[in-house]
């Protein structure tokens, strides 16, 4: 956006207070964004559904768990994961819950 070059010494807020956004800003367009997409990927028959709904087969590695993308939309949504997936189907409802993300209210 800025054009800044990877070898140019510039941190994050410098960059952020030039394209004129705040952090919290930010990561909850981001939040916004990741979501509605969330409820296009349910509504729709596709590959990344099916992708997103699989299991893989085998062991899990030593350490801490990754986070998931979907343990990602459940925390942002803080809604339980089959709420989660019967609200995104209804275009309507998860609508409300995108638009109210970050303000306070409860999703409905």
């Amino acid at each position: 956006m800025q054009r800044i070059s990877l070898e140019e010494k510039v941190t994050n807020k410098k960059v952020l207070e030039g394209v004129g956004l705040q952090r919290p800003e930010l990561l909850l367009t981001i939040q916004r964004r990741k979501m509605k997409y969330y409820g296009h990927l349910r509504r729709h028959d596709s590959i990344q559904k099916t992708i997103l709904e699989g299991k893989i087969d085998g062991r899990r590695g030593r350490g801490r768990r990754r986070q998931t993308w979907l343990g990602n939309i459940q925390e942002t949504s803080q809604m339980k994961m089959c709420e989660v997936c019967e609200t995104a189907l209804d275009r309507r409802r998860w609508r409300t819950v995108t638009a109210h993300l970050g303000d306070g209210m409860a999703p409905t």
